[in-house]
């Protein structure tokens, strides 16, 4: 890949920028550390914006906003979220999760990729970018740093609501996606949308001695028995009705699909395969078009290891697919698990809708054509990003279909475990990658506004 000279000539300052927002704790919630990641991103963005805003959203800190305003009426709007999963247990990072060490060619960071690569790459990219331009740039740029995704992003429907009509953009660079297992670049369309939700169930009204099992129940059998009643043995979502609105892959999206590579040596164990029973041909449709279920939480009291449980709780996690309302799906787990055992009790944890965005348009021809000149080669091509997010919102308020670049990560790179990571070249082919995102939009033009202009 060669890449713009000024990344090259820059790259270890470049790096250093990514390194210095990695070593900012921003676990949600934790006010103190998200301020000094918003105060670090408004500084370094003021000198490429005309303004830098702020909207708070109470109890998890500011989404940071940037308005940069170009000659013609077309904007794209840049989404980033500068909060990170917690880091779980620090014995079991090779180095401190926050300290950003780089080693192997690798930095070894909680939120390297996920999503401070883009939070700084995309600062430095659209420097370079007004560089070239002399400051007057071709269309406009909104800037824009979540303070809170990685739970849900709660609070940030009723911000955009409140501030739409500033907000507003013709399309939307999502965090960005993954390279595939063998380099090719990763483009998502849209995004999933997620249910969690979580299962009670107390059956006894106090721990037993393990002798009355053979004619006690038993919380945590019953509720692994309803939570596996909930999917089928090769992974599909079981519950009648939760599925029924999906969208479908048709034959051109089948062919799309084809080309994904699902990750498979990288994240395996010598000897056992990863994947579940399916056939090996329909495992990148499936990967991409079918919603999901996930155990997100499994818990009963560990002081009554040797006896018989009074109660337990689970918790569950579906990926939904466009087409999934978020809510209806809900219902429909309800009802299943009331028909199946019905002294469960089951509580709403967090929905999130999906977010259609069509392959076939001048936005995505615009970014397919900037991954192959900066990548030579041709791009994987995600229907739906695998995902999820809250790309629904800014459908819904703003008007701007969504697209996630190709980025740092890699599937080995551990996004949300223990030793995440991305290659520092990995990193500056990304910066180089999201220079040229921005030079094809000029050139191929992108959105409804610029289809008419």
């Amino acid at each position: 890949m060669t890449r713009d000279a000024r990344i090259d000539r820059d790259a270890d300052e470049i790096v250093a920028q990514w390194q210095d927002l990695c070593r900012i704790p921003t676990v949600a919630g934790d006010l103190a550390a998200i301020g000094r990641a918003a105060d670090w991103i408004e500084e370094k963005l003021t000198p490429l914006v005309d303004s830098v805003e702020r909207y708070e959203i109470p109890g998890y800190g500011p989404v940071v906003v940037g308005f940069r305003a170009g000659r013609s009426p077309r904007t794209l709007l840049l989404y980033n979220h500068y909060d990170v999963q917690p880091e779980g247990d620090h014995a079991r990072w090779t180095s401190p999760p926050y300290d950003a060490e780089i080693r192997d060619g690798a930095m070894f960071a909680r939120g390297a990729c996920d999503d401070k690569a883009d939070v700084a790459g995309r600062l430095t990219s659209l420097r370079l970018w007004i560089e070239e331009h002399d400051g007057d740039i071709p269309f406009s740029v909104v800037y824009l740093a979540d303070p809170c995704e990685e739970i849900g992003s709660p609070g940030l429907a009723e911000v955009l609501a409140e501030h739409a009509e500033r907000l507003a953009a013709d399309a939307c660079l999502w965090e960005s996606y993954l390279r595939e297992e063998d380099g090719r670049p990763a483009i998502g369309f849209g995004c999933r949308g997620s249910l969690e939700v979580e299962l009670s169930l107390t059956l006894l009204g106090a721990a037993q001695h393990p002798s009355y099992s053979s004619i006690l129940r038993s919380a945590p059998l019953e509720m692994m028995t309803a939570v596996t009643s909930m999917r089928t043995p090769d992974g599909r979502v079981a519950v009648p009705g939760f599925g029924d609105q999906a969208i479908r892959a048709d034959d051109a999206a089948r062919a799309r699909t084809a080309q994904v590579t699902v990750p498979a040596e990288s994240i395996s164990v010598p000897g056992v395969s990863p994947h579940l029973p399916i056939p090996a041909v329909d495992l990148s449709t499936r990967f991409i078009y079918e919603p999901s279920m996930s155990l997100a939480g499994f818990d009963l009291d560990p002081g009554v290891r040797q006896s018989i449980p009074p109660s337990c709780s689970a918790r569950v996690r579906f990926g939904l697919v466009p087409g999934i309302e978020p809510l209806a799906a809900f219902d429909a787990v309800t009802a299943h698990l009331a028909a199946v055992n019905p002294d469960i009790t089951v509580s709403l944890v967090r929905a999130m809708a999906p977010a259609y965005s069509p392959v076939e348009s001048t936005f995505g021809e615009a970014v397919v054509r900037a991954a192959r000149t900066s990548f030579q080669a041709e791009p994987v091509v995600y229907d739906v990003m695998t995902g999820a997010g809250p790309g629904a919102l800014f459908l819904e308020h703003l008007g701007a279909p969504i697209i996630s670049p190709t980025g740092t990560l890699r599937p080995a790179g551990n996004m949300h475990g223990y030793d995440e990571h991305g290659y520092l070249e990995d990193y500056l082919d990304h910066v180089d990658f999201s220079l040229n995102v921005l030079r094809e939009l000029d050139c191929g033009g992108f959105g409804e506004k610029a289809a008419q202009s």
